[in-house]
Order: structure tokens, then sequence, then C-alpha cells
């Protein structure tokens, strides 16, 4: 992640910036346990980031932690997690110096995608190096977690399983490139609201963590397909069927398999090929009130 010199600014000081890209995931398996003393769920769930991202620009100006957007409907004050990612470096080290913090935003909000958690992870990871902190791994997790139960697996991203609130991680290899059809019907889940409906004794079928983390291992993501799994999604489908025949529709197509993403209403496909992905995504983008987008599995070194 370099830092690169930005234009010129009044007074002809140049100023430090950094480009920095977030990336989406999607939710390979999900299963959620019994509410903890903390108010959360016991989950574990296999992650995959995907090639859709944010874009963030952190630059040493403005005054105090400051968010530029591109989207009016995106929150610039403590609603948006990159103010308080930024903020919660600042007193944790007692940093006294400007951030201008500029948000492309191509991931849809409460989506199930993850976007929210993935942008505030790379600000950290970020701003931890722009202001030359001296943080260590378990640092910089116990900061993510105070911020979100998917800030800590955007640390890293690729793939992995996550359990406890979604802190502890055992990282696996990517999975090679797979195309992923988005369907995204514009409906409003919260994931609170979701959690307060769910019951964790009532849920019928509940994924195969070892034989997805097998799947995962051996590459083979026919398999990864057939094992996909989201305790949600029954949930969800009976309070917006629009979900159902969106994953129904991808499943007509050369999909490995389909699936609800975090808590949705994010359906995904894993196609079989570019081709077959485009051809879904053509089909369900006659459909009312449905954003559909085509990408791809992506793990990016840090």
């Amino acid at each position: 992640m370099p830092v690169e010199v930005g234009k010129p600014v009044e007074g002809g000081k140049p100023v430090k910036e950094l480009h920095l890209n977030a990336y989406a995931k999607v939710n390979l398996t999900l299963n959620v346990g019994g509410a903890r003393s903390d108010g959360y769920h016991e989950i574990e769930s296999v992650m995959h980031t995907i090639a859709l991202h944010d874009s963030i620009t952190l630059r040493e100006a403005g005054t105090g932690v400051e968010v530029l957007v591109t989207n009016s409907e995106v929150p610039n004050d403590q609603r948006n997690l990159v103010v308080r990612a930024a903020q919660l470096l600042r007193e944790a080290f007692g940093v006294e110096r400007n951030v201008q913090i500029e948000l492309v935003k191509r991931i849809p909000a409460a989506a199930g995608l993850g976007g929210g958690s993935s942008d505030a992870a790379v600000t950290l990871l970020g701003l931890a190096q722009m202001w030359k902190l001296r943080l260590d791994g378990r640092e910089l997790l116990a900061l993510a977690t105070k911020l979100g139960s998917d800030v800590p697996f955007f640390l890293e991203g690729g793939a992995a399983v996550a359990r406890g609130r979604g802190e502890r991680l055992a990282f696996l290899p990517p999975l090679p490139t797979t195309w992923i059809v988005l369907a995204r019907p514009r409906v409003a889940v919260t994931t609170e609201w979701a959690y307060r409906q769910l019951n964790p004794a009532a849920i019928a079928v509940r994924p195969d963590t070892p034989a997805m983390v097998d799947a995962v291992k051996r590459e083979d993501v026919r398999d990864v397909g057939r094992l996909l799994c989201n305790v949600f999604e029954d949930l969800i489908i009976s309070s917006y069927p629009i979900v159902g025949e969106l994953k129904s529709r991808v499943l007509r197509g050369e999909a490995y398999g389909a699936a609800l993403s975090g808590t949705g209403p994010t359906v995904f496909g894993l196609m079989a090929n570019e081709a077959a992905a485009r051809k879904v995504a053509d089909e369900l983008q006659v459909l009312p009130d449905v954003d559909v987008q085509v990408t791809r599995t992506f793990a990016e070194e840090r």
C-alpha cells in the first residue's frame, strides 16, 4: 500500500495520499448459535472476498476527520464506519493529525456484502501506515473487533472461517477465479432485525462447515457450490419471496450453487464461467427493483 504524493494544496505544500480498495465478501456458509452474554450470537461462517470494491483515498488534509462521499445516501458522520475507525485510531494513539477520507461506494449498503466493514478495515490499515503507528496483529484485531463483527476478516480478506463474533479466524487458501452473479432486491433488511427474528432452535438445515473447508482447500468449486448454506435464507425468503425467486432463477443457469449472503438481501450464484454469469445477469436485469452485478472471487495480497 504505497503512500503517494498528491497535488499541491493551498500554500504549495504537497499532500500525502494513500489510495486503497475495500473488497466485498460473500458467505459461503453462515451458521448461528445461541446468544452470548455480550448480546451477540456465536457464528461460524466461511467467507470469501470478491472483486467488487469501494475505493478509498486517505489524505492529510481537512480538519479532524472529514469524509467526502460521492453518494448522497452514504453518511459522512459517526454513522459511517470509516469515521469511527479513524477516530478510534486517533484516540487510541493520541494522534492529532488531520485526515480527509474520500469514499467512492460501489458495494451496495446493507446488502449482506460487508461493504461498511471492509471500508473500516482498510481505513484502519491505511491510517496505521500513513501515521506510522507501530501496531501488531493483535492490536489491529482488537481495534477491528470494536468496530464490527466482520471487520477483523477484512484486515486480511481472501478466504477464512470466522467463529465467535467473527473475530476468531482461520484463513484458507483462496478459491481459483470463480465468476459470480450478485442479485440484490431493493428491500431493506437490517442485520439487527434478522438476528432478532431468527430462532436458532428452529433451524432445520445447517451448513456442513468441515466439508466446505475441505472443498475450499481442494479448490473444488463444484463442491463449494453444492455446500452453500445460510441459516438466514428461509427467514429472509419467507419475509421477501423475491429472494427465493432470484435464487431459483440463478440456479436455472450454469450455476454450481446459489445462496443468500450474510443476512441479505443479496443472492449470489457461483457460475461455471464468465459467459454463464453474464447470461444469467442479463436475464435478471429485466426484473424490476433488482440490482445485478457480475464479479469474481478475489484475494488481495496484503
